[in-house]
């Protein structure tokens, strides 16, 4: 995991007298005043991740089984759950430069080879380029595309060592300006917006089954019942389709966004099951949230982030807003709501080369 935001970059010294900074000595030179130590507070750290601190002999390279971190505005837990030995889902979470708060999450696919450590190294790569592309002006959404391209290539990397059976992770990421949120993702992974008396899922699983019930097909619909209609349809790594990833700006009325593996979304039979969400900071929320799934029997790895969104009308929002307008164009054209991503079609080709 990076350094946390609370360490220290060691012992500084200043007079007790005149209050004038100094390295070493007993005494001010100035003054003659007696120097007095004090720590100062390391700066915040660009980004932070689940990485595991003491590894796992059997599992090197992955994530903590039990991890928690946050940063101004985001927070994040990791928890390996009640039914697995170790934990291959990932998470972390970042400030770009201009404040926007970034977060990715990996749940990598259970199965194959090393996918603990394929899931790390997604979300590190992911956050790194994002936070990157952000830094050199790029728009969220192309930030976004960076950032999944980034995860993608990393995952497929640590395959190589397994041909027959590479591992595969699926993907989410969520960048906050202000009161708007851009998610992209892969896979069944998810992110919810969680207002004070409403919440609802703002992705879509790469599923058949999911598709369909976006679409609102009837649920009588045969297609329902394929035995493929809840295999995942797209992942990241070397044995994945095409990579064409989900990409969505939502404006959003203030709250919270959560990004989620599905340990925490499989126990929501409806999106209200959300609320309400657990008090305290957002640090505080995500570490709720992996206990209310362990509560419900953690029956997978369970990762959560939880991103604090600015009321619309502030302060904050009007800034970012000035700060990132675009004159002369719209919405981005390649933004598209998850049907214009790949529509039912394209994904009933795709029947049978999914993972059940």
């Amino acid at each position: 995991m990076q350094p946390s935001p609370t360490a220290t970059q060691g012992p500084a010294k200043h007079c007790t007298a005149c209050g004038l900074a100094a390295d070493v000595g007993r005494y001010c030179e100035v003054c003659g005043g007696e120097l007095e130590e004090h720590e100062q507070v390391a700066e915040t750290p660009a980004w932070l991740s689940s990485a595991a601190t003491e590894d796992n002999p059997d599992h090197p390279g992955g994530s903590d089984d039990h991890a928690a971190f946050s940063l101004p505005g985001v927070g994040a837990a990791t928890d390996v759950g009640k039914r697995h030995h170790y934990n291959q889902d990932s998470l972390a979470i970042a400030l770009a430069e201009d404040g926007r708060k970034i977060t990715v999450v990996c749940d990598g696919v259970s199965g194959a080879s090393d996918s603990e450590r394929a899931s790390l190294a997604g979300v590190e790569a992911a956050v790194t380029e994002i936070r990157q592309a952000l830094g050199e002006g790029l728009s969220a959404e192309d930030a976004s595309r960076r950032g999944v391209t980034a995860a993608h290539q990393a995952v497929a990397a640590v395959g190589k060592q397994y041909p027959q059976s590479p591992p595969s992770s699926t993907y989410v990421s969520a960048i906050v300006e202000g009161n708007e949120t851009v998610l992209c993702w892969v896979g069944d992974s998810r992110a919810y917006w969680a207002g004070e008396k409403e919440a609802r899922c703002l992705t879509v699983d790469d599923t058949i089954h999911a598709r369909l019930e976006y679409q609102g097909v009837d649920p009588s619909d045969e297609r329902y019942n394929n035995p493929y209609a809840k295999a995942l349809l797209a992942w990241l790594g070397a044995d994945a389709p095409a990579l064409n990833p989900n990409l969505l700006r939502v404006a959003l009325d203030g709250g919270h966004v959560v990004v989620c593996s599905d340990g925490l979304s499989r126990y929501f039979s409806d999106d209200a099951d959300l609320l309400p969400l657990p008090d305290g900071g957002v640090g505080d929320k995500a570490v709720a949230l992996t206990r209310q799934a362990l509560a419900h029997g953690g029956h997978d790895n369970i990762s959560v982030a939880v991103l604090e969104l600015e009321s619309p009308g502030s302060v904050q929002v009007e800034m970012h807003e000035q700060e990132h307008a675009d004159p002369g164009s719209g919405q981005d054209e390649d933004s598209a709501s998850p049907d214009d991503v790949a529509g039912e079609a394209d994904y009933t080709e795709l029947l049978g080369g999914g993972r059940p």
